[in-house]
């Protein structure tokens, strides 16, 4: 099963994520509260938050994606919101708007809260998802996976293992060749001595 991924450092989101800020600015919306969607929109909620100058951080856990690239069925909440926002202008943020089903699910849990105004945020909004949010840092075209540097040892994990690789040799020549991912011998040494 080969596919393209991207691979983004943290400088990337740095970058990535003081762009979504700057375009909700300047949009005008002036979020009082941001709910992250566990777990990879914990990260970039976060950087929001510190860009808006915003001190209301919430979370609602999904579950959806399993191995890299295959979901898990629907996507459901299995941490709802535990949170007053009645009355407030939300910002839900997460990291990519891949399907849109999770993104879809939460912003209908959270409207269910009576909050003044709901609108979402992204790093990424592919093309495919059914979802378009409201503000996004990059948008692509066409379909591929994205590793973020919170997730990079679980997602090279499982991408490694959906190779058939065994040893780094094998793992660094099958990223590079089945997914167009380069990274270094030491980062799939550090990878596979946890498997």
């Amino acid at each position: 099963m080969k596919f393209k991924c991207v691979l983004y450092t943290w400088s990337d989101i740095q970058k990535l994520c003081k762009l979504l800020s700057e375009k909700i600015k300047e949009s005008g919306y002036r979020p009082e509260a941001i709910i992250a969607i566990a777990r990879g929109g914990w990260v970039p909620a976060r950087i929001v938050c510190d860009h808006l100058d915003i001190k209301e951080l919430y979370s609602v856990k999904t579950e959806h994606w399993g191995v890299v690239a295959t979901t898990t069925g629907e996507a459901r909440i299995t941490q709802p919101l535990n949170a007053n926002i009645e009355g407030k202008r939300v910002l839900i943020v997460d990291d990519v708007a891949d399907t849109g089903d999770t993104i879809k699910v939460v912003s209908e849990h959270v409207k269910e809260f009576s909050p003044a105004e709901v609108k979402v945020a992204v790093i990424d909004y592919k093309k495919t998802s059914k979802f378009v949010p409201d503000f996004y840092a990059a948008e692509m075209e066409s379909w591929k996976w994205i590793v973020y540097p919170w997730s990079i040892k679980e997602e090279l994990r499982d991408l490694i293992n959906k190779a058939g690789a065994k040893t780094v040799e094998e793992a660094v020549k099958a990223l590079k060749e089945e997914f167009d991912i380069e990274v270094n011998e030491d980062m799939v040494r550090d990878v596979l001595s946890d498997c």
